[in-house]
């Protein structure tokens, strides 16, 4: 490996580590909140957080991977051409289609792992996931804490003025409504269990309100149990062949099959684009790099979500190759024909 090609690529990582980790955080925190949303269902601790979160990373990768590669070579590139380094390698001999080379290299690598990632890690995390989620709420117990509105129970409301240990709570107040009436349950003391994933609350010594139109029934009681009934269908794990084997006769299935396939083809079909883009002469030429990449990333998806929801197979053949036919024109037309 020569300095210039040492020099490249010295470039490229120093555009591409903070682009990713900042898309990359971006993203994590968009799924831990949807994460998060699990816990007003279920209680899972920080490891079982952690957990969940590896188990969507291989989808974090596949959706933010492709997009920076693409943006960092553009931008390395931008960031030499400003500084007349590309004009002087270009001087001195150093061929386009060397760095060319460099980046097929590179794009090649990066898609074959994508592809495993969205073949193989994909499906396999979103069972796991899936697989954790079902277990949790066959095993719940009801994450109610004291003092907090706007929890439920089944299609109760609840509010509990004080919680003494584990799933024992006191002062705890509920309520309902129907097109009929009102509901309020008022209880000193409740505790919740878990019976064959069958969450049971039960009150003690409270009262009963009714609240109809013209009347109000109050009933008194020393114990009073309400029931929720959990899912007890645990999905199974049936590997990566049968999760695909259904792409023949699941349209969902197969249109996730494809995008997936599609975004991984995405470094190796437009890295010639992102040469493109980043190669100009700073003398004579003005830089719209942001604006290329803006509408590169906008059609390419464009293209995947119109195509797949037309025919998944269709979008397979068709997308990679019209976007390296004009990922090759471009080329030739933006650089060979210049240096």
């Amino acid at each position: 490996m020569n300095k210039i090609t040492r020099y490249i690529l010295k470039n490229f990582i120093e555009s591409f580590n903070p682009i990713f980790f900042s898309l990359f955080f971006m993203v994590s925190i968009i799924y831990f909140i949807k994460i998060a949303k699990i816990t007003s269902i279920i209680k899972i601790t920080f490891l079982e957080l952690g957990e969940l979160y590896l188990y969507i990373l291989p989808r974090i990768i596949i959706y933010t991977f492709p997009v920076v590669f693409f943006i960092a070579i553009a931008m390395s590139f931008v960031k030499m051409s400003r500084d007349n380094e590309i004009t002087v390698m270009f001087s001195f001999g150093y061929s386009p289609l060397k760095v060319v080379k460099i980046f097929t290299t590179i794009s090649m690598f990066i898609t074959a792992f994508l592809l495993m990632n969205a073949i193989f890690l994909v499906p396999i995390s979103k069972q796991l996931y899936s697989n954790f989620i079902d277990v949790k709420k066959a095993e719940a117990k009801l994450n109610i804490q004291a003092m907090e509105f706007g929890q439920k129970f089944s299609n109760w409301l609840v509010f509990i003025n004080k919680s003494n240990k584990q799933n024992s709570f006191e002062d705890v107040i509920m309520y309902s409504k129907d097109k009929k009436r009102e509901n309020f349950i008022l209880a000193k003391k409740a505790n919740i269990s878990n019976k064959n994933s069958t969450l049971e609350l039960k009150l003690k010594n409270g009262k009963v309100f009714s609240i109809y139109k013209n009347n109000i029934k109050q009933t008194n009681y020393k114990s009073l149990s309400i029931t929720r009934y959990q899912n007890m269908e645990i999905s199974s794990s049936k590997g990566v062949f049968l999760y695909w084997k259904k792409i023949f006769t699941d349209k969902g299935r197969a249109k996730d099959f494809a995008f997936f396939i599609l975004i991984s083809l995405f470094p190796i079909s437009t890295f010639l684009l992102s040469i493109s883009f980043g190669i100009f002469n700073s003398r004579y030429e003005k830089s719209n790099i942001y604006i290329y990449i803006f509408l590169t990333i906008l059609i390419y998806y464009i293209l995947i979500y119109f195509l797949i929801s037309v025919n998944p197979l269709f979008a397979l053949i068709t997308v990679p190759t019209l976007t390296i036919f004009t990922s090759i024109t471009i080329f030739k037309k933006k650089i060979l024909k210049k240096y």
